[in-house]
């Protein structure tokens, strides 16, 4: 790979997207996007690249070529005017699709050379492709003042887009190639019911905010629940049904691997569910 990488963008209307940009604009990376968003980003990070080493550039002014790191976020469609045919199979690029690990998504190219699958992500805005629906649900309920129900699954893996989006940057700006399928997600497990209260609880300081209403309570620090660190590697299961697969986390074991690889640390999230939650819930006034 080259010392300085040029790294392809798409899928921008993906909230982990945005992120990932946020952060690898403080790298000395090439990052090009398609043109229409090429505006907007310059004025959200002006001081970052008037001061910084980055460069932000349209695809309109580069074209995909041998050496460069593509990712796309989503479901697409991905491809822009100027791409031309087979842009995205030639040789000497890799390809990187990121998508939700809660749905069906499923690389549909032979020239994918990686598929991410983020499990539980709590990204800052909102859009239907990263969302988890049950989270939607328990905010409505909670905002309903109404009892908010359980999922289909009691056992979450939440992460915070901010460290998913650490953990690809990391990766693209190292000479580590992105292994054939990768999956991330936190390392420590949630249950639905201690979601739901961190979400009450969340709601009701935010309120207390908006109104200027703050009460002991609400100026009191809660408790964190107590979540145990799983182990990264999940070992081998016999034949399970799809309930039982679902309380079964992700193997973090080649994030964490790759992660050592690219600069010696490995998959340590930084990012408190808590805040995590908050960031997410901040999204929606």
């Amino acid at each position: 790979m080259a010392r300085t990488p040029v790294i392809h963008l798409r899928g921008l209307q993906a909230s982990l997207c945005r992120t990932t940009i946020e952060r690898l604009v403080r790298t000395d990376a090439t990052i090009v996007i398609p043109e229409r968003y090429i505006h907007d980003e310059r004025l959200r990070y002006a001081d970052e690249l008037a001061f910084g080493e980055c460069q932000l550039l349209s695809s309109n002014a580069v074209t995909i070529e041998s050496g460069h790191r593509i990712l796309l976020f989503g479901t697409g469609p991905f491809n822009e005017d100027r791409d031309g045919d087979g842009a995205f199979a030639l040789d000497g690029i890799e390809v990187v699709l990121v998508v939700p690990g809660h749905g069906l998504f499923e690389a549909d190219g032979e020239w994918i050379d990686s598929t991410v699958s983020v499990y539980d992500l709590l990204a800052q805005s909102h859009d239907s492709v990263w969302d988890r629906p049950v989270l939607s649900q328990w905010l409505s309920s909670i905002q309903a003042n109404s009892p908010a129900q359980l999922g289909p699954t009691d056992q979450y893996w939440w992460v915070s887009d901010i460290d998913v989006a650490d953990a690809l940057v990391r990766i693209l700006m190292s000479d580590e190639a992105f292994p054939p399928t990768l999956k991330i997600s936190g390392r420590r497990q949630w249950s639905g019911t201690q979601t739901i209260e961190e979400l009450e609880m969340l709601f009701s300081r935010t309120q207390a905010g908006m109104s200027g209403q703050f009460s002991v309570e609400h100026l009191t620090s809660a408790p964190v629940p107590h979540i145990e660190l799983q182990s990264l590697i999940v070992t081998d299961q016999p034949p399970m049904s799809v309930e039982e697969n679902a309380l079964v986390r992700p193997d973090l074991a080649p994030l964490h691997d790759v992660l050592a690889r690219a600069d010696g640390d490995g998959w340590r999230p930084l990012v408190p569910i808590r805040t995590a939650l908050m960031h997410h819930l901040a999204g929606l006034f």
